[in-house]
């Protein structure tokens, strides 16, 4: 049985190899990757060099406020304006810390959530926390933000499995056509071993050559593959692109034994991936939306605000008031204190878009099974670190941090409203914490697991179809 395999192996591997169509095809699509890889690698570099500045800038104010305030350490001179002896104003403005999440190693590989959400927060003693894009990420277009970036995780969610239908939508039928397969029937081979043979020669063929321009995708849009960490995001994406492949096969497989045309099987095959990658994830993007509609930040700011109406007026109030004197120690516990009845009254409101976004990606993450598609779209967003669960965890470490870093002030302001320079020292910073590579891999893995029953379904569905010889010659 096994000389039959490698029979039929071997002679596949030749006419791939004379087939200059095929050999064309899989030039073509290597090209697409690479230059897909380098669109993705472009962006992913944007957003890192807007970060890089962003940070830069703050280093340098930082090291200003520093030297100025050593300078004025110890003096007598009275609290100006924009002072960095003054904690309230520089909990407001002059320390206010900005929270980045940085790029993972495979971030080239899809854009993902990067252009839907911030990748970097101004935190401050604000009550409520300024969550806007940083000027040097830029903003795609909106025909960009619908259409989706050119990246390799749209080449592989929408482009690969029509290379994988244009050379596998006439595995059996193919032959019959050309009047072979009674020819290669009358050998020692059964119907299966040939057409899962020819399957099989193609799958590897495409899956070494995707592979390995994959890597080489990733080197030049410039992904950080020097850690460990790195690595093991290249096997998870390998590891989709595989199971994603042979869930193709498999339904080439599945509708080759159902003994029609070459023109049907193709026919088939396209409206398969019209409705796999096209229509239903359309519709669940609709029924999430439906269902549970993303939440208005600007809105909901408004809606708290509208809650907590009468504090903001007392908060105007006392940053309007000319007859008090804004350095002082009482004015600051003053505002300190209606701010934290703002944020009290303002807090139902906040909560109920943390759990409105919750929600909204439970449901996301059950509804992917629907459609292989979204589960290689997410499982690739996962693997660059643009998914919406790396955003949403880095959104809640940034809510951790504001709360530490209003305290630190809020405890300088009603000790003295003086600060030193040892204080500016121990201001708090945010370092993002990644998950445990464990659930990543948890969690990537599920979606295999789930393409690879898939395939095996489908397989199984073939298996009895494929010994029907006559059916299938005459």
């Amino acid at each position: 049985m096994k000389s039959v395999w490698k029979t039929v192996l071997r002679l596949e591997w030749r006419i791939l190899k004379r087939d200059r169509a095929a050999l064309a095809v899989l030039a073509l699509f290597a090209v697409f990757l690479v230059v897909a890889a380098y669109a993705g690698g472009r962006q992913a570099a944007t957003v890192e060099r807007g970060l890089d500045r962003a940070q830069a800038d703050e280093s340098a104010r930082l090291g200003e406020l520093q030297a100025k305030l050593t300078t004025l350490h110890g003096t007598d001179k009275p609290l100006m304006s924009a002072d960095p002896r003054s904690a309230i104003w520089m909990g407001q403005k002059g320390a206010a810390s900005l929270a980045v999440l940085p790029p993972a190693p495979l971030a080239p590989l899809a854009v993902g959530q990067r252009d839907l959400h911030p990748q970097a927060i101004r935190v401050n003693t604000d009550v409520h926390l300024t969550s806007e894009r940083e000027t040097e990420t830029a903003m795609s277009a909106p025909t960009r933000l619908r259409t989706g970036a050119f990246d390799p995780a749209f080449l592989f969610v929408v482009l690969f499995p029509l290379v994988i239908i244009a050379l596998s939508y006439e595995l059996l039928s193919g032959e019959r056509e050309r009047g072979t397969l009674a020819m290669l029937l009358s050998q020692p081979v059964s119907q299966r071993a040939l057409v899962l043979g020819k399957a099989g020669a193609r799958a590897i063929a495409l899956c070494g050559v995707t592979l390995l321009f994959a890597v080489l995708g990733l080197v030049v849009g410039g992904a950080d593959l020097g850690s460990g960490a790195a690595w093991l995001h290249v096997g998870l994406y390998s590891a989709v692109l595989v199971a994603w492949a042979l869930f193709w096969f498999a339904a080439a497989v599945a509708v080759n034994s159902l003994g029609g045309t070459s023109a049907r099987n193709a026919l088939t095959l396209v409206g398969a991936w019209l409705v796999l990658v096209v229509v239903v994830p359309g519709l669940v993007t609709v029924a999430v939306d439906t269902i549970y509609p993303p939440p208005s930040r600007i809105e909901l700011v408004h809606e708290a605000r509208e809650s907590a109406r009468e504090v903001e007026q007392k908060l105007s109030g006392l940053e309007g008031r000319h007859d008090m004197n804004t350095k002082t120690k009482d004015y600051a516990n003053r505002v300190v204190a209606v701010q934290e009845e703002l944020a009290q009254r303002s807090a139902p409101v906040l909560d109920e878009m943390r759990a409105q976004l919750r929600q909204r990606q439970e449901v996301t993450d059950v509804l992917r099974f629907v459609s292989p598609a979204m589960i290689v779209q997410l499982a690739f967003e996962d693997v660059a670190g643009s998914g919406a669960t790396r955003h949403q965890r880095f959104e809640e470490q940034v809510d951790d941090f504001h709360k530490d870093f209003r305290a630190f002030f809020v405890s300088k302001i009603r000790d003295g409203n003086i600060l030193t320079p040892t204080d500016l020292i121990a201001v708090p910073t945010l370092t993002f914490e990644e998950e445990p590579a464990s659930t990543l891999i948890g969690r990537v893995a599920v979606g295999i697991v789930v393409l690879l029953v898939l395939a095996g379904l489908l397989l199984a569905f073939a298996w009895p179809r494929l010994q029907r010889i006559g059916r299938l010659t005459r």
